[in-house]
């Protein structure tokens, strides 16, 4: 037995719902964990907004009680290592204290500012040609429409927060924050700091700040983090943290990635163009790659990962298991003090038993799961989601199956564009992990949806968890990313059923034909999108 079989790394799975906090052994299994929920502040005019000092009580109280259960002993733990969400914008004073609440990547409201500012002479898609083709040449990508990204949150701050913008030392992602807590350093990595499209992504093997990009910025150079690779020690845990969690001073802090990195090295799909898709609150697929590209129509773009030397292409969807966060807190289990709130034991699992009622088709009925918006393959703030073909022989058990499907449809929308981006490769088969991939009938459905044989990871919820767990082993030197997939195990592989493959084709064209012929009501409807 290697003396390196019972170390561990405690590795912070810090989702928009909640948080995760696991321990994982050097060979991705998962000793432990416990979880704990985030609240969201959704606003008006497209805000969404999570405060800092909530996340940071979570960790605290999820790593307090995991490491309690004294399932590994203390001198066992090598590293923390954080997998967070993206695109999150706090600003903070020289002491790191938040001076608001982070502006979170659903957060719409600095959309009406990026066309001041990426706009201009001889627009394309709203883009000054000559600034469109420099963002494109030097970094990859261009800031977002929809506002939804540190690029859009900055102009919000600056324009309708002058004060907090001047009072800021940093501005900080959320994997940025984490790190600074766990060890008192401000710095960021090349996708904490992707959406800020600041950064020259040429050469894979260094990505730095380019002075001209950072001029696009509303903000001084000055407040911008040093940049560190996702691999790398930051330094050892703070002392007040070591000692509040009961670790030892000695352990490492590796810096990490944000959850889009992370679900890639998790899933194992490591290797070049190997899939996985990733099922949270919202919906990653996608693949590494080596070439650096970009498909303006579709929002697709070779951005910085963990594995140096190579670039991800993401596509994101919004909402995906949120969907049925909504359908709980919303609509079925409702807190509006007219009929009693609860929320039953086995929720998630309750959903998958009555979905799988009802027959592929959900009985006519089409949902389009845009509850906030959308990123791929249309960047459109606008659109809505919406239950189609609705009537008085529908049940409940369909609108829930009909979600489920609403979910894959959109994935498969997609997948077109992805695998056209790689090249015209099949992606074939596609790892999943996530929160959704613990559910057997979702994962037959993405099979059946996108005719793709889907390969469900052994404890998939852990997926960013593990990422960061991986991540942290190769800081240390105790593994190499090209050794990850050898330890991927798999709980069941789901092959395309061809009759329902059918009633899919058909669903899916109805399906994008819905967005493209109310895309123009949404916009009236929601002029400051959301």
């Amino acid at each position: 037995m290697s003396m390196n079989d019972h170390k561990t790394i405690l590795a912070i799975d810090l989702g928009t719902s909640s948080v995760k906090t696991a321990l994982i052994s050097l060979a991705g299994e998962v000793v432990g964990w416990e979880s704990e929920p985030i609240p969201l502040h959704v606003m008006p005019e497209g805000g969404a907004e999570q405060a800092p000092d909530d996340w940071w009580a979570a960790i605290l109280k999820t790593g307090g009680r995991l490491l309690a259960r004294g399932l590994v002993r203390s001198e066992e733990i090598v590293a923390v290592c954080a997998s967070t969400q993206g695109e999150g914008t706090i600003p903070v004073d020289r002491e790191g204290k938040p001076l608001s609440r982070c502006i979170t990547w659903l957060d719409a409201r600095g959309a009406k500012y990026v066309g001041e500012v990426a706009g201009g002479f001889l627009e394309v898609q709203g883009y000054a040609l000559g600034k469109l083709l420099r963002w494109l040449r030097i970094n990859g990508g261009a800031p977002a429409r929809s506002g939804k990204d540190p690029f859009g949150h900055l102009l919000f701050i600056v324009r309708e927060r002058p004060e907090v913008a001047r009072a800021a030392h940093k501005f900080l992602n959320v994997l940025d924050w984490i790190n600074f807590r766990l060890t008192g350093e401000m710095v960021a990595t090349p996708d904490s700091v992707l959406g800020l499209w600041a950064t020259d992504t040429r050469n894979p093997w260094s990505i730095r700040f380019h002075e001209g990009l950072v001029r696009l910025l509303p903000i001084s150079p000055q407040q911008l983090p040093p940049l560190r690779r996702n691999s790398d020690v930051i330094g050892p845990l703070r002392r007040d943290v070591a000692d509040q969690l009961g670790l030892r001073r000695e352990v490492q802090v590796v810096a990490g990635a944000i959850d889009f990195t992370a679900a890639a090295v998790g899933s194992g799909a490591v290797a070049d163009y190997d899939a996985h898709l990733s099922i949270g609150t919202s919906s990653l697929l996608g693949a590494h790659l080596p070439t650096k590209k970009t498909d303006l129509t579709h929002y697709l773009a070779s951005i910085p990962c963990a594995i140096p030397g190579r670039y991800l292409v993401v596509a994101t969807q919004d909402t995906a298991g949120g969907t049925l966060v909504f359908l709980r807190d919303k609509l079925f289990f409702a807190d509006d003090g007219l009929l009693p709130a609860s929320d039953p034991a086995g929720y998630f699992e309750a959903l998958n038993q009555i979905a799988a009622q009802v027959p592929p088709g959900s009985h006519g009925l089409i949902f389009t799961p845009w509850l906030f918006g959308e990123r791929c393959p249309v960047d459109d703030p606008h659109i809505r989601g919406a239950i189609h073909n609705l009537s008085l022989e529908n049940t409940r058990a369909d609108l829930v199956r009909a979600a489920l499907e609403g979910v894959a449809l959109n994935t498969r929308w997609m997948l077109g564009p992805a695998e056209k981006f790689i090249g015209g490769r099949k992606m074939d088969p596609i790892n999943m992990i996530g929160g959704g991939a613990r559910s057997d009938l979702w994962c037959q459905m993405h099979a059946d949806v996108l005719d793709r044989t889907i390969r469900q990871v052994v404890e998939p919820q852990m997926g960013n968890a593990r990422g960061a767990a991986f991540i942290a082993a190769v800081g240390l030197g105790y593994i190499r990313f090209q050794d990850i997939p050898s330890l991927i195990r798999f709980r069941n592989v789901y092959r395309p059923n061809p009759e329902n493959r059918r009633v899919y084709d058909e669903m899916f064209r109805e399906f994008v034909h819905l967005y493209r012929s109310n895309k123009d009501i949404y916009k009236r409807l929601n002029p400051a999108g959301g």
